[in-house]
């Protein structure tokens, strides 16, 4: 036992030396101002992590604004988003390095804080699987990845919950929404989503999502799942509420 003690000794401080020059040949930066990140710093530096707008959904008791978003147009069961979205916060270079900077680690990263706030939650306590929202395979080719199941990758590290990346198909490629308004969005996305009949194996399940911005994607993602399975519930998780 003496042995195996000293042997897991010499493996941890053998990875550690490992770990420091592999740092100082290859040192990352920060993705928000891109200074150049401590050994034990992650994805953003410890000044820009701390500057995050943080919505703290998790610890309201009241409807949040995200949960007003649906009001009047789908029946969602909960809602949570970690992050405020604005041009002019950290949140910006986070979600541009994930989606167009070949950073599949961001979504991970930030997916186990969202792991971390939710796994005791009773609001979220009955979802049976985490759905991400799906891209065309062809998006998926350019990028090389789903943003959205990078955050789920993230979020069952630290929340023990199954993770279904094959029930909802995106059949269709449509350009960038980003300058559509919320009619446009509806119109873009009404018709684009094909969930599996097999998604009724579930009572309730979460659509994970990077950024929500009219919400109008999810609306029509929520609507064709209703189409297949009329009494299932759906709650909605996303890293980012754009204000």
């Amino acid at each position: 036992m003496a042995v195996f003690k000293g042997n897991k000794g010499v493996f941890v401080a053998f990875k550690q030396y490992l770990d420091g020059f592999t740092h100082l040949l290859f040192p990352s930066n920060c993705v928000v101002c891109q200074t150049e990140l401590s050994q034990n710093e992650k994805i953003c530096c410890s000044i820009c992590f701390s500057e995050l707008t943080l919505t703290h959904f998790e610890n309201s008791d009241e409807t949040t604004e995200l949960d007003q978003l649906f009001w009047g147009r789908v029946p969602i069961t909960a809602t949570h988003s970690m992050l405020y979205y604005e041009k002019t916060n950290n949140s910006k270079p986070i979600l541009t390095a994930l989606k167009y900077k070949n950073r599949p680690d961001v979504g991970v990263f930030f997916g186990r804080m969202l792991g971390n706030q939710l796994k005791n939650n009773p609001k979220f306590s009955s979802i049976d699987a985490l759905i991400p929202v799906p891209i065309h395979r062809k998006k998926r080719y350019i990028r090389g990845y789903n943003q959205s199941e990078q955050i789920v990758k993230g979020i069952v590290q630290t929340w023990n919950v199954h993770k279904d990346f094959k029930i909802l198909e995106r059949n269709k490629h449509t350009g960038s929404q980003t300058k559509l308004n919320r009619f446009n969005r509806w119109d873009n996305a009404e018709g684009l989503f094909t969930p599996d009949t097999s998604i009724n194996k579930y009572k309730h399940i979460a659509l994970v999502d990077d950024v929500i911005t009219t919400g109008s994607t999810l609306e029509a993602i929520t609507k064709r799942i209703f189409d297949v399975a009329p009494e299932i519930k759906v709650s909605i998780i996303s890293l980012a509420l754009a204000k």
